[in-house]
């Protein structure tokens, strides 16, 4: 950047010296002047250098220079060792022996899980290092990843080690360390458990494999219970615990299956054998569920069922339930393909080298052509590994990660064996020199991305969101409820310490739809309907309709009719539906205002709107024909929507489509997506015309808009005085977009033009973010900040009357 100032300034001294010369003559002046500039100027460059460096470092690091922590979950599990330390428990309150997290799904708080072994662990290593050093917690909790990353490497290059010697064990922490998606999840300030996913999984399979290995049943035993001990704490670390634990479990399928194929052939059985995998399997099982009901209690064993079933449709948006699930629109669960899977697996080269020796392993255990017990059964292990998260690759992108230490191993390992060949047919120094090249060729590219990757971490947060959501908490009364997009929802709840409608850690809830309905919504008086809905009691409505009517799609359709209706006539329906005492809460979470609330959006959400499109427009008529499709005749279905209400034609017309539609697209059916084509373009009066910076001209007079290229949207939007939203339609249209026009909200004498869907116009997203919220009654700006069109603005809600 300083060197471009450079050059700039080189550019205009010459143009104005030499301004007859050719350009390739002044080019080579510019170049000359500034080389001499720069080595006159060493010790100022270097100045500006540091100067400018600093601002850029400045923006995401606090008053006292300490770096914030990076994304978003770190900051919501810093919260709750915050609790410990102050409170002893992880929770903000404890409610009938269970840990309560107030400030998640306002007003009514959530429960959190059992997975609580980081916090713990992390308050009282905190404690012990305040003994000696007194820190900032935050700062201690932002280097503590360099402990967690420490030790995964160790154990890995020891795993490693006892596959394959220095080789492997260096080739393993190479790729699994240097990988592009674990790096940014294993630097400082990322103070989460992706570390420790990948290090108990080691743990669990080293003493289990050296159970077969020990020299007595004693032994034996003391390795199993060890590996269930490992169990035990993974399960206390991430709820997706279970995974290496049924990996050991289909391991030990398969030596079953082996003995009853070996009895088949050879009509003998090998009793010991069978005894010693039964015994071991069983020691494993039983002592696994101990040790997860002591440090976890009873619920990850009864919720272990649903936690399967959900993992395997994780990134479908239409699950089993009527509402969307809202993780098939998170950017870490997109799915991966091969060619994405092998690029950030240390690319395509080194991924199929991995895969490669893997199957060339797996052969010599099959076979039983491996005589090392320890070598046979980690590679089987290590297979079944391989094989279950390379299926998860394609649920989500961040367990990519998971493959690593597997494909890493068996790199390594086969390298090793190349090595100890080569030493018994070439001289010694040779076959190092061609081992040390080939571990130079693998590392090379590895680091090289690793170090691409690095220079990009960034913490997500910066000084602009801090410093408005420490105004938030000093201006807003602490029983106040803060409504957005679930984002930054951790944010508002550890920097701005206020309750929030969901966050990251509960996106995957109803609220994400009704939100989403509400950012999408042209009518303010529906927007506010389902805001009040919310901050009384999230989705406690729905519920209490459901319990009685016990059909989701009736209870969520009449809900929806009642949102934009009277009180009175919310009465007169829900009488019909619920008994007094039911409707009555109903009436009182629908209608009375609720607590103090405000409405935060910023730019960052113009680009998510797909996302948010896609589950705002949710079609539950669609999802109950997708859904009842292989269990219902045509005639029951279309008559059952009939009778909630749905035109006989649309049903008809419905059901027609999805006919025509495959299975695999049903998907895209039941909802669309809608985006942005453009933020806020400027643009400045000359004459009668209005040019944008984007080529486009507005024509205030005549209202008519085009492109450079003198291509018509197929609409214009216009903000009046009167902040009336006008829509004029062009027939001519030749583009699929329309354009929204209205005066800067910071500058009047500034206009500004937005390219987007026609849905998206009058939403209420675009009537905040883009127009600060002109001509909304409910809707009174709070608090903005920002500049160059990345604003956070944050309304205050005004809930007015209900009738």
């Amino acid at each position: 950047m300083i060197e471009d100032s450079i050059r700039q300034e080189a550019v205009q001294g010459i143009a104005k010296r030499f301004p007859e010369y050719n350009a390739l003559a002044r080019d080579k002046l510019i170049s000359n002047l500034a080389s001499q500039y720069k080595e006159a100027n060493k010790k100022l460059i270097e100045e500006r250098t540091e100067n400018l460096y600093a601002q850029m470092k400045d923006r995401y690091q606090d008053s006292a220079g300490q770096t914030y922590l990076m994304e978003l979950d770190c900051w919501h599990w810093a919260r709750y060792v915050d609790n410990i330390i102050h409170l002893g428990h992880p929770g903000d309150e404890v409610t009938k022996g269970r840990q309560k997290d107030t400030l998640m799904l306002a007003p009514n708080g959530a429960f959190m899980a059992w997975n609580n072994f980081l916090f713990y662990f992390s308050a009282y290593a905190y404690k012990t290092f305040s003994a000696f050093w007194q820190v900032p917690l935050f700062t201690f909790l932002f280097y503590l990843p360099f402990l967690f990353i420490s030790l995964f490497i160790v154990v890995l290059y020891l795993f490693a080690f006892r596959q394959g010697g220095n080789i492997a064990g260096v080739i393993a922490c190479l790729i699994a360390g240097l990988s592009a998606i674990f790096i940014p999840r294993s630097c400082a300030g990322w103070f989460d458990a992706d570390i420790l996913d990948l290090l108990f999984p080691l743990l669990i399979i080293w003493p289990y494999i050296s159970s077969y290995t020990a020299g007595s049943p004693n032994a034996r035993f003391f390795r199993v219970v060890l590996s269930a001990f490992w169990v035990g704490l993974f399960c206390a670390v991430w709820l997706g615990w279970w995974f290496i634990f049924f990996v050991i479990i289909l391991y030990e399928c398969y030596c079953f299956a082996r003995l009853f194929i070996e009895y088949k052939i050879k009509k003998a059985l090998d009793i010991e054998t069978l005894k010693t995998h039964a015994s071991t399997l069983g020691y494993f099982a039983a002592f696994s569920v101990i040790w997860i009901f002591l440090f976890c209690g009873i619920s990850p064993l009864l919720a272990l069922f649903n936690n399967v079933k959900e993992s395997l449709m994780l990134n479908k948006p239409l699950i089993s339930a009527i509402w969307p699930n809202v993780y098939s629109t998170v950017g870490e669960l997109k799915p991966f393909n091969l060619t994405e899977i092998a690029n950030s697996s240390g690319g395509k080269t080194v991924f199929m080298a991995s895969v490669a020796a893997m199957f060339i392993f797996l052969w010599q255990a099959v076979t039983g052509r491996e005589t090392d017990t320890f070598k046979r059964k980690s590679t089987l292990i290590l297979f079944l590994w391989f094989a279950s998260m390379f299926f998860a690759c394609f649920k989500g992108v961040r367990f990519t990660m998971f493959i690593l230490v597997p494909s890493g191993i068996f790199l390594g390992r086969l390298i090793n064996e190349g090595y100890e060949l080569a030493k018994k047919r070439w001289k010694p120094w040779v076959a190092s020199l061609a081992a040390a090249a080939i571990v130079a060729m693998v590392a090379y590219p590895v680091s090289k991305k690793a170090y691409a990757t690095s220079c990009n971490i960034v913490p997500l947060i910066d000084d602009n969101w801090y410093n408005v959501l420490t105004l938030v908490k000093e201006r807003t009364p602490k029983e106040a409820i803060l409504n957005s997009w679930w984002d930054f929802g951790d944010w508002f709840k550890v920097i701005g310490a206020r309750r929030v409608i969901f966050d990251g850690q509960s996106q995957n809830s109803p609220q994400a739809y009704w939100m989403a309905k509400v950012l999408l919504s042209g009518s303010e008086d529906e927007a506010i309907a389902i805001l009040r809905m919310l901050n009384n009691g999230g989705n406690r409505a729905f519920e209490i309709i459901d319990a009685h009517l016990k059909n989701p799609l009736k209870s969520v359709l009449l809900l929806e009719g009642l949102l934009p209706s009277s009180p009175q006539r919310a009465k007169e329906v829900l009488s019909k539906f619920l008994p007094p005492p039911a409707a009555e809460e109903v009436l009182r979470l629908l209608f009375d205002a609720p607590a103090k609330a405000y409405f935060i959006v910023d730019h960052s959400m113009q680009f998510k709107i797909a996302a948010i499109s896609f589950l705002g427009n949710w079609d539950f008529d669609k999802v109950y024909l997708t859904q009842n499709f292989n269990k219902l005749e045509r005639g029951e279905l279309t008559d059952y929507l009939v009778k909630l209400g749905r035109s006989s034609q649309e049903t008809q017309r419905i059901y027609q489509e999805m006919l025509l539609i495959p299975e695999k697209d049903r998907d895209d059916w039941i909802s669309h997506r809608l985006q942005y084509y453009s933020g806020a373009v400027n643009g400045k009066k000359k004459g009668d015309q209005v040019l944008f910076d984007n080529g486009f001209v507005y024509n205030p007079d005549q209202q008519t808009i085009y492109s450079g290229d003198h291509k018509m949207p197929q609409s214009l939007f216009v903000l009046f005085k009167q902040d009336n939203l006008v829509e004029i339609i062009y027939p001519s249209a030749n583009l699929g977009l329309s354009a929204l026009v209205y005066r800067s909200p910071d500058q009047e004498d500034i206009y500004q033009l937005a390219l987007l869907n026609r849905e998206l116009a009058g939403s209420l997203f675009t009537r905040l973010y883009f127009m600060d919220g002109k001509g909304l009654r409910h809707f009174r700006p709070f608090i903005v900040s920002g500049s160059g069109g990345n604003f956070v603005r944050i309304f205050e809600i005004e809930w007015g009357t209900n009738g």
